[in-house]
């Protein structure tokens, strides 16, 4: 479990505003939602870069706004995205799913990424499906994935997209990524 800090708020806070300058909104968002879908996923990154470190594990790490990302992170020479899911407070995190957008499955397989990371971080709140960033206080890296595998789990339609949805006890320990 990471810690949000108030830096990591302000930081995800001042890279969603740049990133909305530039990026469609693929989802259909209105402009306050959005903001903090993007800044959702910039937490979610951004805890796992403190993992990585807190591991002293070598990568590359990419977080623009401007210019798409080629990758998130670069892990032995292995390319991997970081899927970021909001759940309200306590442990309601242990009763999702890793979520994995179907559209952007077809372009992990032709950039061949590697695998996805599952965080889920708190102050989402289901019932209008707003995330409160200063309420956010935790991230939980769940596991990953090989991308090669997300395509075994038959895709459902979400409320903003088609998608997999991959249960978390079928996901791979963090720390054996760190080993590959």
């Amino acid at each position: 479990m990471i810690t949000v800090t108030e830096e990591l708020r302000n930081f995800a806070r001042e890279h969603a505003t740049k990133r909305m300058e530039f990026e469609f909104d693929r989802f259909g968002l209105d402009q306050t939602r959005r903001h903090s879908m993007i800044a959702m996923g910039t937490i979610g990154q951004l805890a796992f870069k403190q993992f990585l470190e807190m591991n002293q594990v070598d990568f590359e790490f990419q977080l623009q706004a401007g210019k798409f990302d080629d990758f998130d992170f670069v892990i032995n020479g292995h390319i991997v995205e970081i899927k970021t899911s909001g759940y309200g407070n306590g442990s309601g995190w242990k009763d999702l799913n890793a979520i994995y957008n179907s559209s952007q499955l077809k372009q992990a397989v032709s950039k061949k990424y590697f695998c996805s990371v599952q965080v889920f971080v708190n102050g989402y709140h289901r019932s209008d499906k707003t995330f409160d960033l200063d309420n956010c206080t935790t991230a939980t890296i769940a596991g990953w994935i090989k991308i090669e595998d997300i395509s075994a789990y038959k895709p459902i339609q979400l409320p903003f997209s088609l998608a997999h949805l991959i249960p978390l006890s079928e996901l791979n320990e963090i720390q054996s990524l760190l080993k590959l």
